[in-house]
């Protein structure tokens, strides 16, 4: 029997998934710019408060000190997340 098999995964495989792994932040961040994005177009208030869940969630995710998420959600003002994104990149 192939001693690839035994172990589970190939080298390649383990490799795309240590990288998956060390990239996590970097796609969080990605992702929470394209909510920003999307929060600065949405009307409805139902999506837009599920929207700020959201960001909460990504920005805890992100390992953010919580007292600086509350400052930035408390007013719930998308250019106040807008700039901390731009510190992140």
């Amino acid at each position: 029997m192939d001693q690839h098999v035994e172990k589970g995964y190939t080298e390649y495989q383990k490799k795309v998934i240590r990288n998956f792994y060390e990239n996590k932040d970097l796609r969080l961040v990605q992702k929470l710019g394209e909510l920003v994005s999307d929060m600065y177009l949405e009307t409805s208030e139902k999506k837009r408060e599920s929207g700020w869940n959201r960001i909460r969630k990504m920005l805890i995710d992100l390992k953010v000190h919580p007292n600086e998420i509350e400052f930035l959600m408390k007013d719930k003002n998308l250019t106040v997340i807008s700039k901390k994104l731009a510190e992140m990149f």
